[in-house]
């Protein structure tokens, strides 16, 4: 006779509730397939908090440099891309521990843990607390199982899904609010340097140095927070299959090449005209959420028109780095028309770059900056093929017909967390 379990939901959507009791696959333990805790995940969540901590590194060293050197622009330019990022994270997961707390299925945190979160609140390194108790709750749910506690390591499993799904959820706001403009400043910043035969004999090479790996570590850090994303959402949805590492992987190379051909055409482009590259942006976003508005209604994870609006306003600012979908739906098409318009974009960048510049000035610079361009791109999409035909998790359950890459898209389904602003999607 199977034993019953307590599994805790992340949405207040009726069709989604908090808490069910349902039946294990087989009595006993937790399925090895769909619930386990080891290596494999230890290893993604020291991944999460290494590039999140080496990110925060190197800009506060960047920072010191600045302020030293006299760049005042600069410095004020990457300290605002520093705290207001960090500010918004705090407060949404402020917000979150107080949803936590008035809900009886999460349970009460005790003093002392209050105490500690308000610390890292204030220190303004939200995710790295939420990474933290990721692992604590992943232990404790296995230490729970080896001591035959069914019920318990359920409960600690299903909380330890729920402080990874909020951990990469701040890790996303992180990627598209900080990430991605350092990227983009400190490399217009070293264009610059290196451009301008003024400042070029006069530069320091300690700084160039940590503006590179600053560059580098953030490029890194968003595609790490996109594939983190993916991966936590698989595994806090009972229904979808967890991604494995090879498929993860191969979604790792696949983001971060999207990333860095993205990082590059922007810079580029600011790097000569810094104006144009705003307006290119700043149409980017509003096509983007026009296009959401009226393409993508009723989406769960809004109760309002109004809230689809917001909804979209804040994917189309995403959109200028990332897709992420907001609905279920077949995403080849939308992944065609979004990849299109970006390399039409990235396509005009570069051909400003090079009609601007002179080859002979400079012609690594000039060759290579336009060439990784191109070529990060097409590694991109190859990648992306790569992963939804051969890595995709669900591959098993669907047909395959070779040749046909829309065999192998599967319908993107979002998961949502405490409040129906808290969206999330499969991959």
């Amino acid at each position: 006779m199977s034993e019953t379990c307590t599994v805790v939901h992340f949405s207040r959507e009726p069709s989604m509730a908090r808490i069910d009791t349902i039946k294990p696959e087989s009595p006993g333990k937790l399925s090895e397939n769909n619930h386990s805790f080891g290596t494999f995940y230890v290893c993604c969540i020291s991944l999460s908090i290494l590039t999140y901590i080496t990110d925060l590194v190197l800009v506060i060293a960047l920072l010191y440099f600045y302020s030293n050197q006299g760049y005042i622009l600069y410095f004020a330019l990457t300290l605002t891309f520093v705290l207001l990022p960090a500010i918004c994270m705090s407060t949404v997961s402020l917000r979150w521990y107080i949803i936590d707390h008035d809900d009886p299925s999460v349970g009460r945190a005790s003093l002392g843990h209050w105490i500690i979160r308000i610390v890292f609140l204030l220190l303004q390194i939200s995710p790295l607390l939420r990474y933290v108790e990721t692992l604590i709750y992943g232990i404790r749910s296995k230490v729970a199982g080896k001591s035959e506690s069914d019920s318990q390591q359920t409960i600690l499993y299903r909380r330890m899904l729920d402080e990874d799904a909020n951990s990469s959820l701040l890790r996303l706001f992180h990627c598209f609010l900080h990430c991605a403009p350092q990227a983009v400043m400190q490399l217009v910043f070293l264009l610059s340097f290196v451009m301008n035969p003024q400042t070029k004999s006069s530069i320091n090479l300690d700084l160039s140095i940590i503006q590179a790996w600053t560059v580098f570590t953030s490029v890194t850090s968003i595609a790490w927070s996109l594939t983190s994303y993916h991966r936590s959402v698989r595994f806090a949805r009972d229904d979808k299959d967890k991604i494995k590492w090879i498929g993860l992987l191969v979604a790792f190379c696949w983001q971060l090449m999207s990333a860095l051909s993205r990082i590059l055409a922007l810079s580029l482009l600011a790097a000569i005209l810094p104006t144009w590259m705003g307006v290119i942006c700043a149409l980017h976003w509003g096509v983007m959420s026009v296009w959401l508005a009226i393409g993508h209604h009723q989406t769960a994870s809004c109760s309002s028109r109004c809230e689809e609006l917001l909804l979209s306003v804040a994917l189309g600012l995403a959109y200028v780095l990332a897709f992420i979908s907001p609905r279920d739906g077949p995403t080849r098409y939308v992944y065609l028309v979004y990849y299109l318009v970006c390399f039409m974009e990235n396509t005009g960048a570069l051909v400003v770059w090079c009609v601007t510049n002179n080859s002979s000035n400079n012609p690594f610079l000039y060759y290579g900056a336009a060439g990784s361009q191109v070529v990060s791109f097409i590694l991109a999409i190859a990648f992306l093929i790569i992963y939804y035909k051969y890595c995709h998790p669900s591959l098993s359950k669907r047909s395959k017909i070779p040749g046909d890459l829309s065999n192998y898209i599967e319908n993107d389904k979002p998961c949502y967390s405490k409040t129906s602003y808290n969206f999330r999607t499969s991959s």
